[in-house]
């Protein structure tokens, strides 16, 4: 019996031994095709979006989708440091105005890891991006006890590279990466995944096609990342240099953007002190003052309807908290979200965890479901900690909500260069109009996204008076401001 353990105690080792050599040559073998460098640098065309938003992108601003259109890049470069470990990246791209300004100025798009950030037992969501590179990844995996595979992906077979760094998500769970190398050793995707307050585990792909010879280095030529499934990033490669000889200046860092990692953690935010400024009978506002994010609680007779949750979850969990405080007996049945940008659904996995409903305009169904009933394994929030099913009900055009008494009636704003799923909420009985991000500035003329607005107010013919934006304004606003501003 001993003989018998100690054989199975040896066939256990050297089957341990040979998953890990052939992790090593999977390794090994990519890295020589890829030429064994130490750095690469590459260049072309390139488009990117701020995540849930579209893009400052010159020729068309109208939002037609989540993430459509994408943002324009220009003399793209990328330098990856293998030796630093290190990436950055910087081309010209466009900025959007302040105050709401549509009119779109020359910017400076600049990316970058720093050897601190990429350290494996730093945070995860600042050092993937050196990472989901194929030369990258290799690196991680041959420092980081990466195991092999074997799996199909849309019908193609590859060799699977798996590892994980250090560094644990806020649920104690292990972060994953996965290299995807086809039977000619090359990296041709990347995925892992990261906890997101409203993508929940939110999986990040990078794909690279077209592999071939920039004059003696090998590169894709198209790079394609999704996040979440939606498109976040992309290059069109047209040239590419192995090991340049001024890797460590190649892309200096713009005026005022520091080289240093990022310092401690950020320290706990302040306590959320909320007041409500009664509108009616069952009609409140919920604020914290300067800076807050508003949110108006509706009151019918059997439940409640929260327009707005606030833009995170803590924001979120302190309206809860004073509308059962001022209605404790009435469930809050409904959330009405006024458009899918981060800052206004950071509190709806908190109403989800509630068992609210959430109302949003048809265009964000579907990314809204997709994100809200995604796993949340990462994270420890309310809704990670109490999983329910995102219900989503949509307004098409019109909608309206009524228990013979109260009234909210809800329209689609379209076209307008913010978001294609932009509804406003307006309350008859108090001639209350409650909008997120049409901002009037007082004394400042109308900008542009007020003027988009201001069409379908002059052709729905709503009897406001009160006009309540989710962004608190420094005094209480009317519809003579919103008319002001346009001129009228």
């Amino acid at each position: 019996m001993n003989q018998l353990t100690a054989a199975a105690i040896c066939l256990a080792f050297a089957c341990g031994s040979a998953r890990a050599q052939d992790a090593k040559t999977v390794i090994a073998d990519a890295q020589k095709e890829l030429g064994d460098l130490r750095s690469i640098t590459y260049s072309g065309e390139a488009k990117d979006v701020a995540f849930q938003q579209c893009g400052a992108n010159a020729a068309d601003m109208i939002c037609k989708g989540t993430h459509d259109p994408m943002r324009p890049i220009h003399n793209y470069v990328r330098v990856i440091d293998l030796a630093g470990p290190a990436s950055r990246a910087t081309g010209m791209t466009n900025n959007i105005g302040a105050g709401g300004s549509t009119t779109v100025s020359p910017g400076t798009f600049f990316q970058q890891v720093t050897p601190q950030q990429a350290d494996v037992s730093q945070p995860w969501g600042n050092s993937l991006e050196f990472y989901i590179t194929p030369w990258g990844f290799l690196e991680g995996a041959a420092a980081n006890n990466a195991t092999v595979s074997r799996r199909k992906v849309e019908g193609k077979s590859y060799t699977v590279l798996t590892w994980s760094p250090s560094v644990k998500a806020a649920s104690g769970k292990s972060y994953v990466i996965n290299g995807y190398v086809n039977d000619k050793d090359i990296v041709e995707r990347v995925e892992t995944w990261l906890g997101e307050n409203i993508m929940g585990d939110m999986h990040i792909l990078a794909i690279y096609t077209g592999w071939k010879d920039f004059g003696g280095v090998l590169a894709p030529a198209k790079i394609v990342q999704t996040r979440g499934g939606w498109p976040f990033f992309e290059v069109d490669v047209e040239a590419a240099k192995a090991n340049p000889p001024d890797v460590a200046t190649l892309v200096p860092a713009p005026p005022g953007r520091g080289r240093g990692g990022r310092g401690g953690a950020p320290g706990a935010p302040p306590p959320m002190n909320v007041t409500a400024e009664k509108l009616g009978d069952g009609l409140y506002r919920l604020t914290t003052g300067a800076g807050s994010y508003d949110s108006v609680i509706v009151e019918f007779k059997d439940y409640i309807m929260m327009l707005e949750a606030g833009q995170s979850v803590a924001r979120a969990e302190a309206y809860v908290a004073e509308t059962k405080n001022l209605i404790p007996t009435k469930p809050i049945r409904y959330v009405m979200n006024t458009h899918p940008h981060s800052d206004h659904t950071g509190g709806l996995p908190v109403l989800v965890a509630e068992g609210a409903t959430i109302i949003t305009q048809k265009n964000n169904e579907e990314f809204l479901s997709r994100a809200l009933n995604t796993p949340r394994t990462l994270l420890t929030d309310p809704l990670a900690e109490h999983p329910r099913k995102a219900k989503i009900e949509t307004v098409l055009e019109k909608r309206v909500y009524s228990d013979g008494s109260r009234v909210v009636e809800m329209y689609h704003v379209y076209p307008a260069p913010h978001s294609n799923g932009l509804i406003i909420a307006y309350i008859p009985r108090e001639k209350v109009l409650f909008q997120g991000d049409f901002s009037v500035n007082p004394g400042e003329p109308a900008n542009d996204h007020v003027k988009a607005l201001y069409p379908v107010l002059v052709r729905l013919n709503l009897d406001f008076d009160r006009y309540i934006n989710v962004h608190a304004p420094a005094a209480p606003q009317y519809k003579a401001d919103v008319w002001k501003a346009m001129g009228k």
